[in-house]
């Protein structure tokens, strides 16, 4: 069994989906959307493994689980995407205006990372971070920080959930601060924030969110396939789903709630419906 793998106690005649997750919220809420339409309105069972993201792409590539919904290029995955990209199948851009960058609060007076290493005692010579293996991380600590004459800061590590709860506590004191953030996120809805401007294109030029399949998913399981490769959410679904787990509901409950009451966005996405 794959680390953080859940298992689901029903059976289900067309057999079972594994998909992989990074424990970020875009990917958890649209990975329980997946989850849910796989299961409640094509008839699988689904298993699902929250990995690292390196991990996830071995995983995906050696067979171990059939799909991701969470691939984040041109840029931030592009390590990965070189070591694996040649055993994996890209089924469909599910989310087409993503962004990595370092974010910080509106009231911070400064607009762009070039000027960060005028100001080390405001953010305390530090940059909040989430997971060590993300590849956000290492971008920001292998070529964002370098570039921008502030290498000697503090990449700190930590996690999502981690991250902006730091966020928050720095807000609440109208502190300075900077973090590793992403869109979509649910931080967007609820705090006033901003991307610094990146004017060398350290983090790259804009993303999109692929999902991607194992070696002959479409042979094997061709219904889940034609059904990733429909996939497709915006920032206001996405968000919805998001922002009711940051709320406090389970992921599992706040998907199925979205494609209750999305049928119609739902049924473009299910084959032959």
């Amino acid at each position: 069994m794959l680390e953080g793998q859940k298992t689901e106690e029903k059976e289900s005649e067309k057999g079972t989906v594994k998909i992989g997750y990074v424990q970020w919220a875009s990917a958890e809420a649209s990975t329980h959307i997946v989850e849910e339409v796989l299961e409640e309105k094509m008839g699988y069972n689904v298993e699902l493994s929250v990995l690292q993201t390196g991990g996830m792409y071995q995983a995906t590539a050696d067979g171990e689980i059939d799909a991701f919904v969470c691939s984040w290029l041109p840029d931030t995955d592009k390590n990965y995407w070189e070591k694996h990209g040649d055993k994996l199948v890209e089924l469909n851009n599910n989310y087409l205006h993503a962004q990595i960058g370092l974010v910080v609060p509106k009231y911070v007076t400064i607009d762009s990372i070039a000027e960060m290493k005028d100001y080390p005692d405001k953010f305390d010579k530090r940059i909040v971070g989430i997971d060590p293996g993300a590849a956000e991380m290492i971008v920001v600590k292998d070529k964002t920080m370098p570039n921008y004459g502030i290498e000697d800061w503090d990449l700190e590590e930590s996690s999502g959930p981690a991250m902006t709860a730091e966020l928050g506590r720095a807000i609440e004191k109208e502190e300075w601060v900077a973090v590793t953030g992403w869109k979509p996120h649910w931080k967007w809805a609820k705090y006033d924030l901003k991307f610094l401007k990146d004017p060398d294109l350290t983090m790259g030029d804009g993303e999109y969110i692929k999902s991607m399949g194992r070696p002959n998913i479409k042979k094997d399981l061709p219904e889940v396939a034609s059904f990733l490769e429909n996939y497709q959410v915006t920032t206001e679904q996405l968000g919805s789903v998001m922002l009711a787990i940051q709320n406090g509901k389970e992921p599992k409950k706040a998907a199925e709630e979205f494609v209750n009451n999305n049928e119609e966005v739902v049924n473009k996405w299910i084959p032959n419906k």
